[in-house]
């Protein structure tokens, strides 16, 4: 759990402090000690004026657990722990009546996450509790990727000690399934999905189908880099044409320009290339590669706009950079090729090539950069 404690960390506003005046722990009285309260039901009591000398002891299970999760370092967590330790409740279904099973915001897939944390840094393990928790971290990963690296290992690690435990299990496979998706390994991701059917349970049936249906046209793109690889190019077309072209995304649009380019499909590269830019596309190739598909379609003063839109993104890019001092020399730009070649000579660890090709370019336009 340790692996994410810095991400926890930053939602240590979720819990405010309680300074309890005496408390018996254990047979031992502290006085003064302060025990954690979630933030948002200490605000709602006050605004309700609903505390009074005798407040529930559940939101202290609550506060601690939510402590747990947010900062397993904290100074006092032993003494904290100790007290929740001594009530003899069922933590475990005390965290499952707490959890919102179907939440889908992100205020409280964060919730659901804490409180599990809180349970597992107590070392109270229950595999279902662990699939849900598994299933929250993924679900985080499409509101805030900055630490999606440290998630996708900590899921790897949980799922392989759940698969340990338990053999063959419907979710399991599901979650390995919807991590492949995340990995963008679409044809693994499918095959999880299916061993996930259960033949017996409709709704979970229908949850899975529809996760295989909305990566088909992936699994498909997928299917067709694998042919492009291994240069079977005739074999495309017929792939190409089932993918339903309807219901494409940026990135979607972009492999299958990239897929028409490997198979010299001009036209359609250039199509489907720019119908990802219109989806705000902004990966680096669609720059480089439809600006050389401009290029070769004589379409000079278009390779040009696109090289300065990739530029753009790619701030000081050398390669986008060149290939715009290409263009600008082509298209009689001296002034402003000049200043590029310039530019791009004070860029430090400058490829070799690069390098070469523009020492070239400076002396056979020579005479046209001299002024």
């Amino acid at each position: 759990m340790d692996n994410l404690y810095n991400y926890f960390i930053k939602f240590s506003e979720r819990i405010y402090f309680l300074t309890v005046k005496k408390i018996d722990i254990n047979g031992k009285i502290y006085e003064n000690i302060d025990i954690p309260i979630n933030s948002n039901v200490l605000i709602d009591n006050i605004k309700n004026n609903n505390f009074n000398e005798n407040i529930n002891l559940e939101y202290f299970f609550e506060g601690i657990l939510l402590l747990n999760g947010i900062d397993s370092k904290f100074s006092n967590i032993t003494v904290l722990n100790n007290f929740i330790k001594s009530k003899n409740i069922n933590l475990l279904e005390f965290v499952k009546s707490k959890i919102g099973f179907n939440s889908n915001n992100l205020d409280s897939i964060i919730y659901n996450l804490l409180i599990i944390r809180g349970l597992l840094n107590l070392e109270i393990y229950d595999d279902f509790i662990r699939k849900i928790y598994v299933r929250f971290l993924l679900s985080i990963i499409d509101y805030d990727n900055t630490y999606q690296n440290m998630f996708l290992n900590e899921i790897k690690i949980l799922l392989s000690d759940l698969s340990r435990n338990i053999e063959n299990d419907s979710l399991i496979n599901m979650l390995y399934g919807d991590l492949y998706v995340k990995e963008k390994f679409y044809i693994k991701a499918s095959l999880y999905y299916k061993k996930s059917i259960t033949n017996t349970n409709f709704k979970i049936d229908n949850i899975i189908n529809n996760k295989i249906e909305e990566i088909s046209n992936k699994i498909k793109i997928e299917e067709l880099l694998q042919l492009v690889d291994r240069f079977k190019y005739n074999d495309c077309y017929k792939i190409l044409d089932s993918i339903d072209k309807l219901n494409l995304d940026k990135e979607d649009l972009y492999w299958i320009g990239y897929i028409y380019n490997k198979l010299n499909e001009i036209d359609k590269s250039i199509y489907y290339y720019e119908k990802a830019l219109d989806l705000n596309a902004d990966f680096l190739n669609i720059f480089l590669e439809l600006g050389l598909l401009y290029y070769k379609s004589n379409k000079i003063e278009k390779s040009l706009k696109i090289f300065e839109k990739g530029l753009s993104v790619y701030i000081d890019y050398e390669k986008l950079l060149f290939n715009k001092i290409v263009i600008e020399l082509k298209l009689k730009k001296f002034k402003n090729a000049k200043d590029d070649i310039d530019k791009l000579l004070l860029y430090e660890d400058i490829d070799n090539s690069i390098m070469n090709d523009v020492f070239y370019l400076k002396e056979l336009y020579k005479e046209e950069l001299d002024f």
